[in-house]
């Protein structure tokens, strides 16, 4: 089992953003398998953590993963993986992430993989949740007030008077983790993500939370309320993901209250948004890390393998069909199966080298899953994360699996992935739902 510990801070004076990063990782880790903790000090944003393990200190691990701009190079025995900000939290490792919208010179300090943009950017389940529940158009519009975990109360009062200055009727709602005198405001919980998902409009600070926003498609106001922010929020405003505010909107009433009375003008800024940041950043960071292995779709070239992969006795002993196939009955199968759009036929692939394949097969809103796992890579425990790696490709489906009652490794196999039995008898049933992905 792949172990993963996870190295970032949050207070209320700098905010949750590198905890949200972390969190995001680390549930996306779990879902693969992976033993995963946090590591540093969080006396703000506790409600991210959820079930997650927290460390006192650094343990012993397969990689270590640092977002914290307060470290500098990191001695570290496993793997290390770094997020960074432009120049903010910049340090040598072995995969560095700098997820953002913006992109700047980076010297070379002899750090093997760099991904940079959006699309690494990695963002809790609760967020692609809201991106699939977003919806909006409310009369008066509703719009939703957030400057980030470590954001000054003044910070949100200035929102505040600026739209309550626009003269705009409109439902708003304010998230802060502290008291804003005079004005009524909502901790941060869970449910945040929710409350995005139904909101006219955001006025929010441009850190973390505005990739967030961007994966959710909600139209989007920005403040710039720390150093940190100059840089992404140029890139938002100057691409047409979002309107600017500048660093006081007391001091951009005028364009807050076009935005307000502008539906169209909203949606715009939303889709464009939505278009930028699609929220598989987690998965595409782990990946690059390397342990689990990774799927394509199976080609004609991969032929004689599938063949001499069915064709191998312990194979063909828990297969409905039991019988060898021959050459020219595999071939014409294969190019059955590659022009069939109710089949996905994948070819897994770990350190370079094929290790397994994994089918899936579609009858009306449900695919029914079979894998093998190469002769050659048995006992190497590979054969959830291929099956964790594939199930990513078919998106929101329910997926079941056809074992053998005596076939107890497979049985365990699907067990390990989340799927439960539904039926008895001699070939079993299991199945795994959305809602357990």
């Amino acid at each position: 089992m792949t172990t993963l510990l996870l190295r970032a801070d949050a207070a209320p004076a700098t905010g949750v953003g590198h905890l949200s990063r972390c969190v995001a990782l680390a549930t996306a880790a779990r879902s693969r398998g992976w033993e995963v903790a946090l590591c540093g000090s969080f006396t703000a944003g506790q409600w991210l953590i959820g079930s997650l393990p927290v460390l006192p200190a650094l343990e012993p691990a397969d990689a270590v993963l640092v977002d914290h701009y307060g470290i500098g190079s990191f001695g570290f025995d496993g793997l290390v993986v770094s997020m960074e900000d432009g120049t903010f939290g910049r340090r040598r490792a072995d995969v560095v992430v700098d997820a953002n919208l913006y992109e700047v010179p980076r010297p070379d300090d002899g750090s093997p993989v760099v991904l940079r943009g959006p699309a690494y950017a990695p963002l809790r389940a609760e967020i692609r949740a809201a991106r699939a529940a977003r919806r909006g158009g409310s009369v008066p519009p509703k719009v939703v007030v957030v400057m980030g975990g470590g954001a000054a109360p003044s910070s949100v009062a200035a929102a505040l008077t600026a739209l309550r200055d626009t003269g705009v009727p409109a439902e708003v709602v304010a998230i802060s983790a502290v008291p804003v005198p005079g004005f009524d405001v909502t901790p941060p919980t869970p449910s945040v993500p929710s409350l995005f998902a139904s909101a006219d409009l955001v006025v929010s600070a441009a850190g973390v939370t505005l990739m967030e926003l961007c994966c959710i498609g909600v139209p989007t106001a920005l403040v710039r309320i720390a150093d940190n922010q100059a840089a992404g929020y140029e890139a938002a405003v100057g691409r047409g993901l979002a309107a600017g505010l500048g660093t006081d909107p007391r001091s951009h009433v005028p364009e807050l209250r076009a935005l307000l009375r502008d539906a169209n003008a909203r949606k715009a800024l939303g889709d464009k948004a939505k278009k930028t940041v699609d929220g598989r950043g987690a998965d595409r960071v782990l990946d690059a890390m390397g342990f689990d292995p990774t799927v394509r779709p199976a080609t004609e070239a991969d032929a004689a393998l599938l063949l001499s992969w069915r064709n191998d006795p312990e194979t063909r002993r828990w297969s409905r069909t039991t019988d060898p196939v021959s050459p020219v009955d595999h071939k014409a199968w294969l190019s059955r199966a590659l022009a069939d759009r109710d089949r996905r036929l994948l070819v897994a692939e770990h350190d370079g080298r094929p290790v397994g394949t994994v089918r899936f097969d579609r009858e009306g809103g449900t695919w029914e899953v079979s894998i093998t796992v190469a002769p050659a890579a048995r006992g190497r425990k590979l054969a959830v994360p291929m099956l964790l790696a594939a199930q990513r490709n078919l998106g929101s489906a329910v997926i079941r699996a056809n074992v053998h009652s005596d076939n107890a490794a497979s049985l365990a196999l699907f067990r390990r992935a989340g799927y439960r039995p539904v039926s008895d008898g001699e070939w079993r049933w299991l199945e795994r739902s959305p809602s357990e992905e």
